[in-house]
């Protein structure tokens, strides 16, 4: 159920997923299966919706589309008492690019409003062998530019809260590789070793 804040504007739910340009959703009122839809949310963030036309949708959580929709039909006299459920079937807006030393670089879907550093990590296969244990994030925060590096190594002893940090839209995540240093000479066994730091 959407929060509204002191100006009277509601906010989306906590740990709810945001819709974004991009996402597909499937709308479906109970008993009325003509109006079941499944649409992209466009570039402007609206989707286009029967009897309603255009509908702000970007933004919005899935329980306040329902509810826009449902008010939309309920004020239209087009359905008495509507249900509506709103289902997303593709996750195209909300995604996070993981890049260097992953198991599996590439880019991901944020499916949840508050996904952690260790979650999108975990989707990406984890940290490869040759990886550091400094993870730099790299995006904005209320327009303005971001930049965090995380010692992974340092914050999992710690309270998880320290180097977990939130992770939204358009961030990029970068692994760089370890340090590694050569032995060369007279020792027992010459080549690379990585280096940690103690």
């Amino acid at each position: 159920m959407p929060v509204a804040n002191a100006q009277g504007a509601t906010q989306p739910v906590r740990n709810e997923y945001v819709l974004g340009s991009g996402d597909v959703i499937r709308v479906t009122v109970y008993q009325n299966p003509d109006l079941t839809l499944e649409t992209r949310v466009s570039e402007a963030g609206v989707i286009s919706y029967p009897l309603l036309g255009s509908v702000k949708a970007g933004g919005l959580s899935v329980t306040q589309i329902e509810n826009r929709i449902a008010e939309g039909l309920r004020t239209g006299n087009f359905v008495k008492q509507p249900q509506v459920t709103v289902l997303v079937v593709q996750v195209r807006g909300n995604q996070v690019s993981v890049l260097g030393q992953v198991n599996k670089p590439g880019r991901y879907p944020l499916e949840v409003a508050d996904s952690k550093l260790s979650d999108v990590l975990a989707v990406a296969g984890g940290i490869a062998p040759s990886g550091a244990d400094v993870v730099t994030v790299v995006g904005t925060r209320g327009g303005q530019p971001f930049r965090a590096e995380i010692d992974l190594a340092r914050s999992v002893g710690q309270a998880r809260a320290n180097g977990d940090i939130q992770i939204v839209n358009g961030d990029v995540v970068w692994i760089d590789r370890a340090p590694m240093v050569y032995i060369y000479g007279e020792v027992q066994r010459a080549g690379a070793s990585g280096s940690s730091a103690a």
